[in-house]
C-alpha cells in the first residue's frame, strides 16, 4: 500500500484446504474512511482516572467511537472529525498487558500514538502500605504496571522489570542512582519520536569487581533482554566534525571544518591524529 493513495483495490486470496480462489478487488481501502489517532493528550495518567484526555487523528467522527485503555472503557466521549475527548475510568487491578485502542463504529483505528495509565515514583499511593524507596532498596515493576519516575531517586540496590514498563518523566531534570537496572520482556521509555526528551537524565551505577553479578548481566549495567528500549533526545546535526587546523600546545581557540550543533557548557573531545595518541 502506497501511503500517498486515496483509495486501492486489494485481490482476496481464499484457501480452505481444498481449493484456492483469488477474488479480484474484493476490498477496498480508502484514506478518507481510515481513522488514524496521532497523538493523545496527556499521554499518560494515575490509575485513579477522573480526567480527561484528548485523542487527535483523522476519520473519527464518521461513526459511535469507543475507548478502551487496558480493558477499562473511557466514558462520555465527545467526538469531531479530529477530536476525541473522553473521561479516564479508574484501573483497580494489574492487567496482563497495556492495550490502547480507539473503535469507530466496528472499525479500529490506526495508533500512531497512545496512553499509558501509571503509577508515580512521587505518589505515595504508588507504595501502598510501605515508605517511598531508600537508599539500598530493590524496586520492582510487575508485568501491567508501569512506573513512571518523576523524581530523582536514592541510591537503589538496583531496578528490575518483569514485563513492566520503566518511563521517564519529561517534565524535570532527572538523576537516577543504582546497582544495576535489568529489565525481562516489557519497555524502557525515555520520550518518543514525536515528543522527544528534553531534559537531562543522569544515570549513575554503582558496584565494583568483586559485588554480584546478575547471571547474564553482571552487575553495574543496564540489561534489556526481548524488551523495548527507546530514548528519543532532541535531534542534534551535526554533533561532530574534523578541525581545520593543527591545535598546538596551550591553545585556547580552534577552528573546526563545518558548524557543528554544539551548545554552551558541553565537552568536547578532540581525537589525536597520532598513531600513538598523544
Amino acid at each position: 500500500m502506497n501511503a500517498g493513495l486515496t483509495s486501492q483495490f486489494s485481490d482476496v486470496l481464499y484457501q480452505d484446504g481444498y481449493n484456492t480462489q483469488t477474488l479480484s478487488s474484493a476490498i477496498e481501502y480508502r484514506s478518507d474512511h481510515t481513522p488514524i489517532v496521532s497523538s493523545v493528550t496527556p499521554p499518560y495518567g494515575d490509575i485513579f482516572g477522573g480526567y480527561d484526555i484528548t485523542i487527535t487523528g483523522q476519520n473519527l467522527g464518521f461513526d459511535v467511537a469507543t475507548v478502551i485503555i487496558d480493558g477499562i472503557p473511557c466514558v462520555n466521549v465527545n467526538s469531531t472529525a479530529t477530536t476525541l475527548v473522553c473521561i479516564v475510568g479508574a484501573r483497580p487491578k494489574l492487567p496482563t498487558s497495556n492495550t490502547f485502542t480507539v473503535t469507530i463504529g466496528n472499525q479500529q483505528s490506526i495508533i500512531q500514538n497512545s496512553f499509558l495509565y501509571v503509577l508515580k515514583w512521587s505518589d505515595s499511593r504508588t507504595w501502598g502500605v510501605d515508605l517511598p524507596p531508600v537508599d539500598g532498596d530493590l524496586v520492582f515493576v510487575p508485568q501491567g504496571m508501569t512506573l513512571l519516575v518523576d523524581q530523582s531517586t536514592p541510591v537503589l540496590a538496583g531496578i528490575a522489570a518483569q514485563n513492566g514498563t520503566l518511563i521517564f518523566s519529561n517534565d524535570t531534570d532527572l538523576t537516577v542512582q543504582a546497582g544495576f537496572i535489568t529489565l525481562v520482556g516489557g519497555r524502557f521509555l525515555a520520550g518518543t519520536e514525536v515528543d522527544p526528551y528534553s531534559r537531562k537524565l543522569t544515570f549513575i551505577l554503582y558496584g565494583n569487581y568483586y559485588g554480584s553479578q546478575q547471571p547474564m548481566f553482571g552487575n553495574k549495567g543496564i540489561g534489556c533482554m526481548e524488551c523495548k528500549f527507546s530514548m528519543y533526545g532532541i535531534p542534534r546535526s551535526p554533533t561532530w566534525t574534523t578541525i581545520a587546523a593543527t591545535i598546538n600546545p596551550g591553545a585556547t581557540t580552534f577552528t573546526v571544518s563545518q558548524d557543528v550543533d554544539w551548545k554552551v557548557g558541553e565537552q568536547i573531545v578532540i581525537a589525536s591524529t597520532s598513531f600513538f595518541h598523544y
